[in-house]
C-alpha cells in the first residue's frame, strides 16, 4: 500500500497541500484573522485558538461539500453516457492539465500586468455576527469557503478531473481537496501567532503578495506539465489499487 500511495502523494497531494498553505497568505484568510483581533472577538490566547480552529474546520467543511457536489456531477455523464468517458484516463488527464495550465498562465498575466489580487475585498460585515456563540466561527468559515478564489476553483477542477476517470478516481479527487483544505487549516495558525496581540493589521506588502501568488501559479504549471507528460507517455497519475 505504501508503494501505491507514494506516487500520488508526491505528485498530487503534496502540491495540493502546499497550495493550501500558501493560500492562507492571500488576503482572504489574512483579513479574517485581522478582523478576529481588531474587533476584540478573542480576549485570551485560548479563545483565539478556539475561534481559529472552528473557523478552519468551517473552511474544510465547505471545501469538502463543494468537492462532493463536484464528484456527484461527474457521475452524471458516467451513468447516463457510459461510453462517453474513455476507459483509459490519459486523455482526460492531458486535456484537464492543458486547461488548468492555460488558466494559470492567464492568471499570471493578470497578476503581473493588471495587479489582480484574489479575495482582496475586506469582509467588513464580520462585526455583524454574534461572536458570543461558539458555532459562529464555524458557520463563518463555511460561508467564507463557499466563495472560492481562482486557486480553489483549480483544486475543484483537479477533483473533477480525477473523478471523471471512473472507478475509485473520486476518492483521489476527495483527497486532493482534503489535503488542500488541511494545508489551508494549518497555515492559519502561524499567521494567527504572528498577529496575536496587535490592534492593527500587519499588512503583507503588495510585492510579497504578488510573489506568493506567482509561486502558487508556478506550482500549478509544473504540476500540470508533469501530468501532461505522464499522460502523453501513457503513465497513470494514480496507479490502480491492486486487489
Amino acid at each position: 500500500m505504501l508503494q501505491f500511495y507514494l506516487q500520488p502523494l508526491l505528485l498530487v497531494f503534496v502540491p495540493a497541500f502546499t497550495l493550501g498553505i500558501l493560500h492562507t497568505l492571500i488576503p482572504c484568510e489574512d483579513k479574517a484573522i485581522f478582523f478576529f483581533w481588531s474587533f476584540g472577538i478573542s480576549k485570551t490566547p485560548q479563545k483565539s485558538i478556539f475561534i481559529l480552529v472552528l473557523y478552519g474546520l468551517g473552511l474544510i467543511t465547505s471545501n469538502m461539500l463543494i468537492a462532493t457536489v463536484t464528484i456527484t456531477i461527474s457521475f452524471i455523464p458516467q451513468y447516463f453516457f457510459p461510453g462517453i468517458i474513455p476507459e483509459e484516463p490519459f486523455s482526460i488527464n492531458f486535456f484537464g492539465a492543458v486547461t488548468s495550465m492555460f488558466a494559470g498562465f492567464i492568471l499570471l498575466f493578470f497578476i503581473i500586468r493588471k495587479g489582480y489580487m484574489p479575495h482582496s475585498k475586506p469582509k467588513e460585515e464580520i462585526h455583524k455576527f454574534d461572536w458570543e456563540k461558539k458555532k459562529t466561527p464555524y458557520l463563518f468559515g463555511i460561508l467564507a469557503g463557499f466563495a472560492p478564489c481562482i486557486f480553489e476553483l483549480l483544486i475543484y477542477t483537479w477533483c473533477l478531473q480525477w473523478s471523471l476517470q471512473g472507478g475509485l478516481g473520486f476518492i483521489d479527487g476527495l483527497f486532493t481537496v482534503f489535503y488542500f483544505s488541511v494545508g489551508t487549516f494549518i497555515g492559519l495558525f502561524p499567521l494567527a501567532l504572528a498577529k496575536h496581540g496587535t490592534s492593527q493589521i500587519i499588512k503583507t506588502k503588495k510585492t510579497q503578495q504578488r510573489g506568493i501568488l506567482i509561486i502558487m501559479i508556478l506550482i500549478i504549471v509544473i504540476f500540470n506539465a508533469t501530468v501532461m507528460i505522464l499522460s502523453f507517455l501513457g503513465i497513470p497519475v494514480f496507479p490502480k489499487v491492486p486487489f
